[in-house]
């Protein structure tokens, strides 16, 4: 059982040095819970 807007972040830098950040949800129903 996941917490409620359980997520995992991944943050990664382009070659220009552009912040990219990644997300994933445990439930996808989650997405924009508060």
């Amino acid at each position: 059982m996941s917490e409620t807007g359980e997520q995992w972040t991944m943050l990664l830098l382009d070659p220009a040095g552009n912040a990219l950040e990644f997300k994933a949800f445990a439930d996808d129903s989650q997405v924009f819970a508060a």
